[in-house]
Parts: C-alpha cells; structure tokens; sequence
C-alpha cells in the first residue's frame, strides 16, 4: 500500500512539474522536480527524467538571471545545472559567459574549455576562449582560435573577420578588439531566435513547427551538435524515426561524445527495431560515462 501510494505521490509531483516547465514557470518546476529527485531511487524511469527536467529548469533560470544581469544567482543556478547533466557544452558555455560579466576572466576561459571539452567543434566557444586570449595579451593563440572559430561557425561575417586580420597584422590591437566584438554578433541573434523559438514550439508539442525553427537555425550553423539533436527529438516525438536518426547520427558525428544524442539514437534504432544497433549506442555511452544508469538500464532489456 505504502508503494502504492509512494508511486502515486511522485507521478502526482512529476506531472506538476512538466506542467509548470511547459508554461515557463520553471521556479516552480523546481520545486516540483527537486521533492522526486530527494526521495525517488535514482534508476526508476521517472525519477530519471525529473532529474533532467531539473537540471533543464535550473539552467533556463540561470540564463535568464544572467539576462536580466543577477550574475551572482545566474552562476548558482548554472552550476547546479552542470551538476545534474554534467555532460552539456551548452551549460559551460553559459556559465562561461556569467563569469566573464563577473570579471572572472580565467574561470571563464576555464569554462570554454570545458565546453569545448565536450564539443571540441563548438564554433561559438572557440571564438569566445579566443576573444578572451586575445584580450589578456596572447594575441596570436586568440586569433589561432578564432581562426578554428571562423571556419566552423559559418554565420560569421568574412567581411567583418578580415577587417579583424587587417588590424591585428598592423599591430592595431584595440580596434581588432572592437571588430571582434562585432563579429561575436554576427548572426548570433538570429540563430538564437529560431533556436529558442523550436523549443518553445516542441515544448508546446508542435513538433512540425519546432522541426521548421532548428532547420532555420541550422541553415546558419549547420554544425551545431545540439541544435541537430533537438531536431532529431522533434523528429522523433511526430513518428519519423528514421529523420530523426539521421539528425542524431549528424549530432554524432560533430560531437563524438554527445551522450544525449547517442541516447536518443539507441531509441530510435528501438523504435525502428534494430535492438543490436541500439545495443551498440548504450555500450558507447558506458565507454564514455560508466555510471549512465540509463544505458546501462537499457542495454539489460534488449
């Protein structure tokens, strides 16, 4: 009776939860997902997932503190976030940005690092770490990353990256500093809007929409490993699993160690039922994190 009711009161706390994600208030989610994540036993299936709706929530509060310029609370929250999913570049590359309106310039590079870590092609952690190089004195390390930055992050204006190589040859550092700040911008923004915009959309449930809104924004960073792997995900939630192991074997190949995307793969390849492919997935996940409860849950039932 007592599991009966156990089970009742943690799926009664889970659904909450998803329903205050859904709708923005992701405070509230917290508080939702933290009461499962502090009494449920780490390998139930549910408890699991309100571990990574957790870790979700805290980083969307930490981005929008840092937005709002909290930085204090904005890197609490994302540091909290980094210990739930440990393995996303995104949440570094975040924390990252905090830091360095904190003034902490070594924890911040320090953070690029460790995105870049996980995604050794994330284009825009490479030009950040390079901007930073190039601001503390190491001038041709920053611009050797920018380099890197540049060929991989193709929304990047050459226009404006060759007025920064100009300046940098002619030993006019500080308006190389300013054209790279310049730079950073180009068509951040608009990557940004369609990238928030698809989640928004899947969130919701409407999974065309959210499809539409990561191809616009891989249209401008086609190799942007979690963007393919969010389209993936949408591609899989509207029954299209082979569309979506594409996009998630894409995401791979960019980001070799992406245990998300290599999850989501193992599903698809269920869904599709190729159980020895799926079977393949969950074994380099476990190479990768050997204490991935999920892989390892999942490899014993196929």
């Amino acid at each position: 009776m007592k599991d009966v009711w156990f089970t009742q009161d943690i799926n009664e706390h889970y659904s909450k939860g998803i329903e205050f994600f859904d709708q923005g208030l992701y405070i509230e989610a917290i508080a939702e997902f933290e009461h499962i994540t502090g009494t449920c036993p780490v390998e139930e299936p549910v408890c699991r997932l309100a571990r990574f709706y957790l870790g979700e929530s805290y980083a969307l509060v930490g981005i929008d503190r840092a937005h709002r310029g909290a930085v204090d609370r904005a890197e609490s929250d994302l540091r909290r976030a980094i210990s739930i999913n440990t393995r996303y570049p995104d949440l570094h590359y975040h924390l990252a940005s905090v830091l360095e309106q904190k003034g902490d310039t070594a924890g911040a590079m320090g953070e690029y690092q460790a995105a870049l870590g996980l995604n050794p092609r994330y284009g825009k952690a490479l030009f950040e770490l390079g901007v930073l190089t190039y601001r503390t004195g190491d001038r041709d390390g920053g611009i050797s990353l920018i380099n890197r930055a540049v060929e991989i992050e193709a929304g990047y204006s050459h226009k404006i990256y060759r007025q920064v190589q100009a300046s940098h040859k002619a030993g006019h550092w500080r308006k190389a500093l300013a054209e790279l700040e310049s730079l950073g911008r180009t068509n951040v923004e608009d990557l940004s809007y369609h990238y928030k915009l698809g989640k928004d959309h899947f969130k919701r449930g409407d999974y065309s929409a959210a499809a539409s809104d990561f191809e616009r924004a891989l249209s401008i960073q086609p190799s942007y490993a979690d963007i393919r792997n969010w389209l993936g995900m949408a591609h899989a939630a509207a029954g299209q699993h082979e569309s979506a192991l594409a996009e998630f074997s894409r995401a791979i190949v960019i980001n070799s160690n992406f245990i998300a995307a290599r999850l989501s793969a193992a599903a698809s390849h269920v869904a599709l039922g190729d159980t020895d492919a799926a079977a393949d997935q969950y074994r380099k996940v476990l190479d990768t994190d050997p204490d991935n409860a999920e892989a390892r849950d999942m490899l014993s039932r196929i």
